[in-house]
């Protein structure tokens, strides 16, 4: 994937591999240590969450090892969720 600020996916929509729109990113966490990024959570816009991990704020929780690819949307692989 291409080498992108952090601040610059603020508001991005995210669809999943499949082309299923999930939201747009709301806030991104990092490892201060390493500068790696952690998550992604999403404020959805899909109504059916199933299978979908949330937090208490019913933002969807993306693993950040699960973006794939980024142009108009920011696609993430919810199969690598349970990876590595």
């Amino acid at each position: 994937m291409t080498t992108v600020l952090a601040s610059a996916l603020s508001e991005t929509p995210v669809m999943r591999s499949d082309g299923v729109e999930l939201g747009t990113v709301h806030t991104i966490t990092m490892n201060v240590e390493t500068g790696e990024l952690e998550r992604l959570f999403l404020t959805p816009t899909i109504d059916d969450l199933r299978g979908i991990d949330t937090n208490d704020d019913g933002k969807i929780v993306v693993p950040a090892r699960c973006m794939s690819d980024l142009d108009d949307y920011l696609v993430v692989d919810l199969t690598k969720r349970d990876s590595g």
